[in-house]
């Protein structure tokens, strides 16, 4: 379980990392770093609901010592589906990139 949970770590950094180190250099940065700021805070409530569910269907003994990693390896799944989603649509429909050969007189 733990090298599961180890390689979903290193996918999720993975992606963090991309998330913010490929941005479109074309986007206004005031309104990119709000747009991935709330991205972040919608994920880590997402995967705090995750984790709430979490500690309600895991209440009997002899599930008890999967309750961890469960938690953590979901958390890292969402994490990196919904930041690889997001990353995709931020830079190809939320901050479009400009057409070419269109001219705006």
């Amino acid at each position: 379980m733990g090298v599961v949970v180890a390689v979903l770590a290193f996918i999720g950094g993975s992606v963090l990392w991309a998330f913010f180190a490929w941005q479109p250099p074309y986007a206004n940065k005031k309104q990119l770093s709000v747009f991935n700021w709330s991205v972040i805070g919608a994920c880590a409530m997402v995967c705090l609901s995750y984790v709430f569910n979490m500690e309600v269907l895991l209440q009997a003994d002899d599930l008890e010592k999967y309750r961890v990693p469960f938690a953590i390896g979901g958390s890292l799944g969402i994490e990196s589906v919904f930041l690889g989603v997001i990353f995709v649509l931020r830079n190809f429909w939320v901050f479009k990139p400009p057409r070419q050969g269109r001219r705006d007189w």
